[in-house]
Protein backbone atom coordinates (compact mmCIF):
# COMPACT_ATOMS: atom_id res chain seq x y z
CA UNK A 1 0.00 0.00 0.00
CA UNK A 2 2.79 2.42 0.87
CA UNK A 3 4.78 1.22 -2.56
CA UNK A 4 2.00 2.16 -3.82
CA UNK A 5 1.30 5.41 -2.37
CA UNK A 6 4.63 6.23 -3.50
CA UNK A 7 4.54 5.61 -6.82
CA UNK A 8 1.47 7.43 -7.47
CA UNK A 9 3.13 10.58 -5.47
CA UNK A 10 6.28 10.27 -7.81
CA UNK A 11 4.33 10.71 -10.86
CA UNK A 12 2.17 13.54 -9.70
CA UNK A 13 5.46 15.72 -8.65
CA UNK A 14 6.54 14.63 -12.04
CA UNK A 15 3.19 16.02 -13.94
CA UNK A 16 3.39 19.37 -11.97
CA UNK A 17 7.48 19.82 -12.40
CA UNK A 18 6.10 19.03 -16.21
CA UNK A 19 3.20 21.70 -16.06
CA UNK A 20 5.68 24.24 -14.16
CA UNK A 21 8.21 23.68 -16.73
CA UNK A 22 5.68 23.99 -19.53
CA UNK A 23 4.10 27.35 -18.01
CA UNK A 24 7.84 28.67 -17.69
CA UNK A 25 8.58 28.40 -21.47
CA UNK A 26 4.99 29.69 -22.42
CA UNK A 27 5.45 33.01 -21.07
CA UNK A 28 9.01 33.14 -22.05
CA UNK A 29 7.88 32.01 -25.90
CA UNK A 30 6.31 35.81 -27.29
CA UNK A 31 6.70 34.07 -31.20
CA UNK A 32 4.81 31.09 -31.70
CA UNK A 33 4.17 29.61 -34.65
CA UNK A 34 0.63 27.88 -34.67
CA UNK A 35 1.66 24.97 -37.25
CA UNK A 36 4.69 24.18 -35.79
CA UNK A 37 4.82 20.95 -34.64
CA UNK A 38 2.87 19.34 -37.27
CA UNK A 39 5.11 17.99 -40.24
CA UNK A 40 7.11 14.66 -39.62
CA UNK A 41 9.15 13.93 -36.76
CA UNK A 42 10.79 11.36 -34.61
CA UNK A 43 9.56 10.00 -31.04
CA UNK A 44 12.17 8.97 -28.27
CA UNK A 45 10.00 7.64 -24.94
CA UNK A 46 10.08 5.35 -21.81
CA UNK A 47 7.35 4.46 -19.78
CA UNK A 48 5.66 1.76 -17.83
CA UNK A 49 2.12 -0.58 -18.79
CA UNK A 50 0.85 -2.80 -16.40
CA UNK A 51 3.98 -4.68 -15.09
CA UNK A 52 6.07 -3.98 -18.16
CA UNK A 53 8.92 -1.07 -18.48
CA UNK A 54 9.54 -0.16 -22.24
CA UNK A 55 11.25 2.35 -24.41
CA UNK A 56 9.88 2.98 -27.78
CA UNK A 57 11.12 5.36 -31.01
CA UNK A 58 8.83 5.92 -33.76
CA UNK A 59 8.08 8.49 -36.78
CA UNK A 60 5.88 10.97 -36.46
CA UNK A 61 3.44 11.18 -39.62
CA UNK A 62 2.55 14.98 -41.06
CA UNK A 63 -0.33 15.69 -38.79
CA UNK A 64 -3.41 15.99 -41.08
CA UNK A 65 -5.15 19.29 -41.10
CA UNK A 66 -2.59 19.94 -38.42
CA UNK A 67 -4.99 18.44 -35.36
CA UNK A 68 -5.04 14.70 -36.32
CA UNK A 69 -1.94 12.09 -35.76
CA UNK A 70 -1.28 8.59 -37.03
CA UNK A 71 2.23 7.17 -36.32
CA UNK A 72 4.34 4.10 -36.35
CA UNK A 73 6.74 2.90 -33.87
CA UNK A 74 8.53 0.11 -31.92
CA UNK A 75 8.38 -0.79 -28.64
CA UNK A 76 10.35 -2.96 -26.49
CA UNK A 77 8.60 -3.84 -22.92
CA UNK A 78 10.38 -6.02 -20.34
CA UNK A 79 9.41 -6.69 -16.54
CA UNK A 80 11.60 -5.83 -13.90
CA UNK A 81 11.82 -8.77 -12.08
CA UNK A 82 10.97 -12.29 -12.65
CA UNK A 83 7.09 -12.90 -12.69
CA UNK A 84 5.66 -15.92 -10.84
CA UNK A 85 2.00 -17.39 -11.84
CA UNK A 86 0.29 -19.74 -9.89
CA UNK A 87 -2.41 -21.16 -11.67
CA UNK A 88 -5.70 -21.10 -10.27
CA UNK A 89 -7.19 -24.16 -10.73
CA UNK A 90 -3.98 -26.55 -10.40
CA UNK A 91 -1.93 -24.93 -7.90
CA UNK A 92 0.79 -24.66 -10.70
CA UNK A 93 3.40 -22.36 -10.91
CA UNK A 94 6.02 -20.54 -13.16
CA UNK A 95 8.61 -17.55 -12.72
CA UNK A 96 10.11 -15.70 -15.52
CA UNK A 97 11.65 -12.95 -17.15
CA UNK A 98 9.06 -11.65 -19.94
CA UNK A 99 9.86 -9.46 -22.72
CA UNK A 100 7.73 -8.16 -25.49
CA UNK A 101 8.59 -6.68 -28.82
CA UNK A 102 5.92 -4.95 -30.56
CA UNK A 103 5.08 -2.32 -33.43
CA UNK A 104 2.71 -0.08 -32.73
CA UNK A 105 0.39 2.59 -34.75
CA UNK A 106 -0.97 5.00 -32.91
CA UNK A 107 -3.76 7.66 -33.97
CA UNK A 108 -5.35 10.22 -31.94
CA UNK A 109 -5.91 14.33 -32.19
CA UNK A 110 -4.52 17.62 -31.22
CA UNK A 111 -6.14 20.65 -29.20
CA UNK A 112 -6.01 23.82 -30.45
CA UNK A 113 -2.09 25.78 -29.04
CA UNK A 114 -2.25 27.23 -25.59
CA UNK A 115 -0.54 30.26 -24.99
CA UNK A 116 1.41 29.26 -28.24
CA UNK A 117 3.55 26.61 -26.85
CA UNK A 118 1.52 24.04 -25.27
CA UNK A 119 -1.09 21.67 -26.67
CA UNK A 120 -3.58 18.50 -24.97
CA UNK A 121 -3.71 15.73 -27.10
CA UNK A 122 -5.71 12.30 -26.81
CA UNK A 123 -5.01 8.93 -28.80
CA UNK A 124 -4.89 5.39 -28.69
CA UNK A 125 -2.40 2.51 -29.61
CA UNK A 126 -2.44 -0.19 -31.32
CA UNK A 127 0.34 -3.08 -30.36
CA UNK A 128 1.19 -6.24 -32.39
CA UNK A 129 4.78 -8.18 -31.72
CA UNK A 130 5.67 -11.60 -30.17
CA UNK A 131 6.68 -12.28 -26.67
CA UNK A 132 9.64 -14.24 -25.56
CA UNK A 133 12.05 -14.84 -22.50
CA UNK A 134 16.02 -13.70 -23.72
CA UNK A 135 17.31 -13.58 -20.34
CA UNK A 136 15.88 -17.32 -18.94
CA UNK A 137 17.30 -18.62 -22.49
CA UNK A 138 20.73 -16.47 -21.71
CA UNK A 139 20.80 -18.13 -18.27
CA UNK A 140 19.24 -21.07 -17.96
CA UNK A 141 19.22 -22.06 -21.68
CA UNK A 142 15.60 -22.98 -21.69
CA UNK A 143 14.94 -21.36 -25.36
CA UNK A 144 12.03 -19.49 -25.13
CA UNK A 145 9.74 -20.44 -22.89
CA UNK A 146 6.36 -18.84 -24.24
CA UNK A 147 6.89 -20.72 -27.60
CA UNK A 148 5.76 -19.21 -30.68
CA UNK A 149 2.46 -16.64 -30.16
CA UNK A 150 1.39 -13.53 -31.62
CA UNK A 151 0.90 -10.80 -28.91
CA UNK A 152 -1.62 -7.81 -29.43
CA UNK A 153 -2.83 -5.36 -27.01
CA UNK A 154 -5.11 -1.75 -27.00
CA UNK A 155 -3.91 1.07 -25.12
CA UNK A 156 -5.83 4.85 -24.51
CA UNK A 157 -3.96 8.23 -23.11
CA UNK A 158 -4.60 11.98 -22.44
CA UNK A 159 -1.50 14.07 -22.57
CA UNK A 160 0.30 17.33 -22.67
CA UNK A 161 3.17 18.55 -24.88
CA UNK A 162 5.36 21.47 -24.41
CA UNK A 163 7.38 22.84 -27.10
CA UNK A 164 11.06 23.87 -25.76
CA UNK A 165 11.71 25.44 -29.35
CA UNK A 166 10.22 25.39 -32.71
CA UNK A 167 11.51 21.93 -33.71
CA UNK A 168 11.28 19.87 -30.20
CA UNK A 169 8.74 18.82 -27.62
CA UNK A 170 9.12 17.39 -24.28
CA UNK A 171 5.38 15.16 -23.60
CA UNK A 172 3.91 13.22 -21.03
CA UNK A 173 0.58 11.27 -21.09
CA UNK A 174 -1.23 8.41 -19.07
CA UNK A 175 -3.74 6.23 -19.49
CA UNK A 176 -4.19 2.24 -19.21
CA UNK A 177 -5.60 -0.69 -21.75
CA UNK A 178 -5.46 -4.40 -22.36
CA UNK A 179 -2.34 -6.74 -23.95
CA UNK A 180 -2.54 -10.67 -24.69
CA UNK A 181 -1.69 -13.01 -27.08
CA UNK A 182 -2.61 -16.18 -29.07
CA UNK A 183 -0.21 -19.01 -28.34
CA UNK A 184 -0.44 -23.04 -26.87
CA UNK A 185 -3.75 -22.86 -24.47
CA UNK A 186 -1.55 -25.57 -22.54
CA UNK A 187 1.76 -23.47 -22.04
CA UNK A 188 1.43 -22.12 -18.31
CA UNK A 189 4.10 -19.53 -19.59
CA UNK A 190 1.54 -18.71 -22.15
CA UNK A 191 -1.32 -18.46 -20.02
CA UNK A 192 1.04 -16.14 -17.16
CA UNK A 193 1.85 -13.79 -20.18
CA UNK A 194 -1.52 -13.04 -21.02
CA UNK A 195 -2.47 -10.57 -18.35
CA UNK A 196 0.90 -9.02 -18.21
CA UNK A 197 1.27 -5.60 -19.37
CA UNK A 198 -2.84 -4.84 -18.49
CA UNK A 199 -3.63 -2.25 -16.71
CA UNK A 200 -2.30 1.68 -15.86
CA UNK A 201 0.45 3.01 -18.03
CA UNK A 202 2.59 6.48 -18.61
CA UNK A 203 4.79 8.14 -20.87
CA UNK A 204 6.87 10.63 -21.19
CA UNK A 205 9.93 11.11 -23.84
CA UNK A 206 10.62 14.18 -27.13
CA UNK A 207 9.35 15.02 -30.10
CA UNK A 208 11.66 16.41 -32.57
CA UNK A 209 9.65 17.62 -35.91
CA UNK A 210 11.18 18.72 -39.55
Amino acid sequence: MISSRNTVMRILTAVWLLLAAGTALCESSGSATPARGTGLGFELSTGTQGAFSFMQAGILLPRIRGKLFMDVKVRYMSALTWATFIHKDTGESVSFHPVVATGVFSFGGYSPMIYGCVRMYGGSDLLLGYSFTPYDSLIYGTGNLIGQNLTFGVFGYFGLEFFTSERATVFLDVGGGYKSLFGDEENLYVIASGWLGCGFGFKMGVRLYR
